[in-house]
């Protein structure tokens, strides 16, 4: 079977990152939690939205190159903006491993909500087993970093995520839903400066959580297997996340978060803005800031772009509740 448009461009966003951005609704007290205890959460959720827009932007490239065969497009702007250059030393579909190399020179990677500008060198070994689909990607970070404002955040380390499976569910020739598990592995080393701030700030992330993506294909145009032309509907799309990450914060504290199998972060895309609309986080910190946290999300019905969020103190078993809304943008919270 050939279909004549099939682009699986995979959907990456932050899994941790939601609590430090945006609108801000309390349904507490402020002497529920202290302003150390709200640093924490803080804190750490930043981290997490620091790592996983690296990440996010390293899988949406592998993606497209993986569309073309890992055959960098000229036709293709996103892949030949000023600033970067890619390589690959084999560039097809069929020679494994493959060496991909992305280097950045001041290249200017903006959103909406904020600019970034990045340097430094990324290399990504890709091998294959007997089924090709099933790749795994194993990233390494060389003097990688990002500059945002007056702050420099320079990763360094290997973050591999390998392809466990890929299922297709067609109904008929109008649809067609794509399911993608991935298991994310990362052991990873921050480094926080600032202008005109003579110290630095240092975190670690051990990475290793599922990702299972949920992607829906509507048929565009085409009535027959040869000619059926599938477009992604991002609206009805799922992707869930459990796993745990574990590491060392800014303060010198260990941390761990885990995320059930049984109770996964839950993500929906609103106006294609991802929404966590469900599940459950064990935030833990050990060490002179000793915490334990748990955290669930759900859809706010009354907003239903933000995730309503309810953080409960286990020591005190106090809760304070909040909406948020997903952003890139970073927020300098160290």
């Amino acid at each position: 079977m050939k279909t004549k448009t099939f682009k699986l461009f995979l959907l990456i966003f932050a899994t941790c990152g939601f609590l430090v951005i945006s609108c801000k609704k309390d349904n507490t007290t402020s002497t529920v939690f202290t302003s150390a205890q709200i640093s924490q959460v803080q804190n750490s959720d930043a981290q997490d939205a620091i790592a996983d827009k690296n990440d996010q932007d390293v899988d949406n490239t592998l993606d497209q190159l993986q569309v073309t065969n890992y055959q960098p497009s000229a036709t293709k702007s996103d892949m030949t903006m000023p600033g970067r250059t890619i390589t690959v030393n084999h560039p097809d579909s069929t020679t494994f491993p493959k060496v991909i190399t992305i280097v950045y020179s001041n290249y200017q990677d903006s959103t909406k909500d904020e600019s970034f500008v990045k340097n430094g060198e990324i290399d990504i070994t890709v091998t294959a087993s007997a089924n090709k689909q099933f790749v795994t990607r194993t990233m390494t970070f060389k003097s990688f970093s990002i500059t945002t404002d007056s702050t420099t955040v320079t990763v360094r380390g290997t973050r591999t995520v390998t392809r466990t499976g890929i299922t297709y569910k067609f109904k008929s020739l109008t649809s067609l839903r794509l399911t993608i598990t991935d298991i994310i592995t990362a052991n990873l080393t921050y480094a926080i400066t600032k202008t005109g701030v003579s110290d630095s700030l240092t975190f670690t992330r051990v990475v290793d959580k599922t990702r299972k993506a949920f992607l829906h294909y509507a048929n565009i145009g085409g009535n027959t297997w040869k000619t059926i032309n599938f477009k992604n509907v991002v609206a009805t799309d799922t992707v869930t996340y459990s796993g745990t990450t574990t590491g060392v914060n800014e303060k010198g504290d260990s941390y761990s978060k885990t995320v059930s199998v049984s109770t996964p972060l839950v993500m929906t895309f609103y106006r294609g803005t991802p929404v966590i609309v469900s599940g459950t986080m064990d935030f833990t910190i050990t060490g002179s800031s000793a915490e334990s946290f748990t955290i669930t999300f759900k859809e706010d019905p009354d907003h239903l772009h933000m995730t309503l969020v309810t953080v409960t103190n286990n020591v005190t078993s106090k809760t304070h509740s909040f909406d948020r809304r997903v952003s890139r943008k970073l927020l300098k919270w160290w």
